[in-house]
């Protein structure tokens, strides 16, 4: 089985069918899926959705609409803030960060951490200047044991060979997996 963090889809604002998005997620080669969408979903209907997905395949809520957890974990906005304690051991607690400073905070309490953006991205383009390759091989020195997940603008596989060359241990993008 493949790592949750070496290929994870995160939904789009907005999606019209779930389902579908999933299916299509997977069938690009997803390793977990994380659901960060503009509106929350009812306990039951992602209840319902968690029930159709593949055994095995992590699903993660963004704490953007998440208010309590779901699923296999949680991920968090930037700035780093530890969320407190895990409800297990084995619970997911991702981090985004836009710096090394900010990766510094998470390492410390978090599961992983989406590092970037590397390319420009539709998604948050008030991002500005896009972070070096070269920091992640910096950052997996410094954190040989925290999984960086890059992060912003990966849209195809040569972006992915890119990223995962400079040292990232995955990738998480929207577009990739449309």
């Amino acid at each position: 089985m493949r790592a949750y963090y070496e290929a994870m889809a995160i939904t789009p604002p907005e999606v019209e069918n779930l389902e579908d998005w999933a299916k299509r997620a997977i069938e690009r080669g997803a390793t977990a899926l994380v659901i960060r969408l503009s509106r929350g979903i009812s306990a039951g209907d992602l209840e319902r959705w968690a029930c159709n997905l593949p055994e095995n395949l992590p699903w993660i809520v963004h704490a953007s609409w998440a208010v309590q957890p779901y699923g296999w974990g949680m991920h968090f906005p930037a700035p780093p803030a530890p969320p407190g304690s895990k409800i297990t051991p084995s619970y997911l607690y991702g981090q985004s960060c836009h710096n090394e400073e900010e990766v510094a905070t998470a390492s410390k309490w978090a599961s992983y951490v989406w590092i970037g953006s590397f390319f420009p991205t539709p998604s948050h383009p008030e991002r500005g200047e896009c972070l070096r390759l070269e920091i992640l091989g910096k950052l997996r020195k410094q954190y040989p044991t925290l999984p960086l997940v890059a992060i912003g603008g990966i849209d195809e596989e040569e972006k992915v060979k890119q990223i995962l060359a400079a040292g990232a241990w995955g990738f998480a993008g929207i577009r990739y997996f449309l």
